[in-house]
């Protein structure tokens, strides 16, 4: 009996084996891609595919509030063929001014309590990850990247999300891209504001 047993758990042991091959190559592949992101006290960097099989490296600078990406070159070494450059700290400020008059007007009149105004933080401290799109809109030669990152502010909530123009074709021939990223959406997400002391 222990024997037909151990006969029988072989064979289901091959027959599993056998039907997990079967299922997995009829299973469709998917690529995973990861990104990463790292902090130290005064700059964030991730890293985000912009097209497939090509990733950028985003660096921000939490004292300037400076964001600039970069693809390095396929035919150079020691050199970035694409830099993109945008202000989330000029962006916020923006956002800012938007949100409170959007809020202004929202209760003006109307005898509710006023939202307290968002007030610019002294010290702003910055977040930042990447994420993926596909928006694959624009002309023939520039397209969006698939890659958006995403910077938030942790003193305002306010969360904005930023776009690469892409060339394939710039990048196969090499030819440099300078362009500013595009400010694809700007968002107050936590309505917890941090007011300065007074």
């Amino acid at each position: 009996m222990v024997r037909s047993l151990r006969r029988n758990r072989w064979a289901w042991l091959g027959s599993g084996l056998l039907a997990g091959m079967v299922l997995g190559s009829l299973w469709p592949s998917i690529p995973l891609h990861g990104d990463t992101t790292d902090r130290s006290e005064n700059i964030i960097m991730a890293t985000g595919f912009v097209d497939e099989g090509i990733e950028a490296i985003f660096f921000l600078d939490s004292l300037t509030g400076l964001l600039r990406a970069a693809v390095p070159s396929l035919q150079r070494m020691q050199d970035y063929q694409a830099m993109w450059e945008a202000n989330p700290g000029a962006d916020m400020m923006n956002a800012i001014q938007i949100i409170n008059a959007a809020a202004a007007k929202a209760t003006g009149g109307k005898g509710a309590a006023p939202r307290p105004a968002i007030q610019p933080p002294q010290s702003p401290r910055f977040v930042m990850v990447t994420g993926w799109m596909d928006v694959r809109q624009g002309s023939s030669r520039m397209k969006p990247s698939r890659c958006l990152v995403h910077v938030a502010e942790a003193n305002t909530g306010i969360v904005m999300s930023y776009l690469l123009p892409w060339s394939p074709q710039m990048h196969a021939s090499n030819q440099p891209l300078r362009m500013p990223m595009q400010l694809w959406a700007a968002q107050q997400f936590s309505t917890a504001v941090i007011r300065a002391p007074e």
